[in-house]
């Protein structure tokens, strides 16, 4: 079965891989600054033009994007020692761990609702039913961003991708298939950018719920 057209969740989100040394936060962060510098900046360029009242991003790590929001922001992510680091570093906003097939809040809870360098972690099938519980959860916009896969890309490029600990990369037209065949969501805004040194391509997309 392919790991990202199929079922088999545990085979696209390798957490294990490099002997799980990326769930130390501080790992991470260095990994992410020395191969993907700039994401957050790039991210908040992307959503310059949108104004969200309360957010949610799910999947939210060690909570490096928190920094883009003055109102009120909780992170859920399914990894205790990252959301207790996350809380450690911005005191002014919400973190718990959970479930993104089945959020703890009740409908229309946010104004937005986050998927930020996760899709890519999971299968086909899984991120579709994140993305509608997102839905459910939001009352406006769900926002997902994520490195790309794109014609010309650089074999360096290509092999750290390959290195990643997800093993769902997409190009932007088939996640936005993936939008497509996700009922009660439509496409109001897409952007792209590269961070530094150059080998992840983001492409982030704003959905209006509908």
């Amino acid at each position: 079965m392919n790991k990202c057209t199929g079922h088999s969740e545990g085979a696209a989100d390798r957490k294990a891989r490099w002997g799980g040394m990326f769930e130390n936060p501080l790992a991470s962060i260095a990994v992410r600054a020395l191969l993907d510098g700039g994401r957050v900046g790039g991210l908040g360029r992307a959503l310059a033009p949108f104004a969200f009242d309360t957010v949610l991003e799910v999947g939210c790590g060690v909570g490096e994007c928190a920094a883009l929001f003055k109102q009120r922001y909780f992170g859920l992510d399914n990894s205790v020692r990252s959301v207790t680091y996350a809380a450690g570093q911005h005191p002014r906003h919400a973190f718990l761990a959970g479930d993104a097939a089945g959020l703890p809040f009740r409908d229309k809870a946010f104004d937005a609702s986050m998927l930020i360098d996760t899709s890519h972690h999971l299968p086909d099938d899984v991120l579709r039913g994140v993305l509608r519980e997102m839905r459910r959860v939001s009352r406006r916009y769900l926002v997902v961003s994520d490195p790309v896969r794109r014609p010309g890309q650089s074999r360096f490029s290509r092999f750290f991708y390959g290195l990643d600990r997800g093993a769902c990369f997409r190009t932007a037209a088939q996640t936005e298939a993936i939008f497509k065949t996700t009922p009660g969501l439509d496409i109001v805004h897409t952007a792209s950018f590269r961070t530094l040194p150059g080998m992840y391509y983001h492409t982030a997309f704003v959905l209006k719920t509908v």
